[in-house]
């Protein structure tokens, strides 16, 4: 499951509570950075995967808000994964991949200061390939959507839903989510498939705990024809995040992937092959804007 509920539901506490200096998962203004999944054994046999993926996300603009409360936010995003097998056996189905994604998409919220309801919808449009051959198999659009309710300035509850590649094998994901400001160096928040519990000692440090998805799926060319990758991983890691200038953060943090498993499917959602892997190591440097 990708990050959907966390764009358009965990968005609600974004927006909500506005003030925090601290950033939700997936609104950085900015964000480039590299990750490294390493050391996953293939549970089944001989042979294990490594990932590294390099990542540029931003907000194509500031806010607009046509009415009083309601904001419509355009984001990009460009993700190249590269796979690397090691010690796997002759003719083995998948062989390393140089994968890249690249995604327009839109989030509205809905947040007045007269009712503590608050509302989001999502939109994606991405292509999702290895280039060797762009068909319509490598574009995939999601919407997801969901309503939020804000007890108080520091916790808001929500839930909502995300449709996942409309055009193809369609999944529904639905979640539950909240926004809890503790105090004023302690939140704590479950944003879709993304959890985050961060620590703000001060105004140039800050320390979290973050769990989020990262895998994907992507659209390769074989000569059996269109086929597509999907990789399953769940990244749980503590994160060391330093201001440098502004509101300009570097972010470094270690951790462990779980749940991790890679799948060749045809583009209707068939399965060709599937590997479960063991956990692994996981790791990642960014540089992020926090705000404008």
């Amino acid at each position: 499951m990708l990050k959907y509920l966390a764009l358009a539901v965990g968005s609600l506490g974004s927006f909500a509570h506005a003030a925090s200096p601290i950033s939700i998962p997936g609104f950085d203004v900015a964000k480039a950075g590299v990750d490294f999944n390493g050391d996953m054994d293939f549970e089944s046999g001989p042979g294990s995967l490594d990932v590294t993926r390099f990542g540029v996300s931003s907000l194509l603009a500031r806010p607009y808000s046509p009415s009083e409360g309601f904001n419509i936010v355009p984001l990009f995003d460009y993700k190249a994964t590269l796979l690397d097998f090691d010690g796997t056996v002759p003719n083995y189905p998948i062989e390393d991949e140089s994968l890249h994604s690249i995604s327009l998409s839109a989030f509205a919220i809905s947040s007045r200061t007269d009712t503590p309801w608050v509302y989001g919808a999502f939109v994606k449009a991405e292509l999702a390939s290895d280039f060797q051959s762009v068909g319509g198999d490598d574009f995939t659009f999601d919407v997801a959507g969901g309503v939020g309710y804000r007890f108080s300035d520091h916790f808001l509850l929500g839930a909502g839903v995300a449709v996942a590649n409309l055009n193809g094998d369609v999944s529904y994901y639905p979640g539950i989510n909240f926004d809890w400001i503790v105090n004023d160096q302690i939140r704590i928040g479950a944003y879709g498939a993304t959890f985050l519990a961060t620590y703000t000692p001060c105004d140039v440090w800050l320390f979290s705990v973050r769990g989020e998805n990262g895998g994907g799926v992507w659209n390769i060319s074989d000569a059996g024809g269109s086929e597509s990758i999907n990789l399953t991983s769940y990244n749980l890691t503590v994160n060391a995040n330093r201001r440098l200038t502004g509101q300009l953060w570097l972010s470094a943090g270690v951790g462990a992937s779980f749940g991790n498993s890679i799948e060749l499917t045809k583009p209707d959602g068939g399965r060709i092959y599937n590997e479960e892997l063991e956990t692994g190591f996981f790791s990642q440097v960014s540089l992020r804007l926090m705000a404008w």
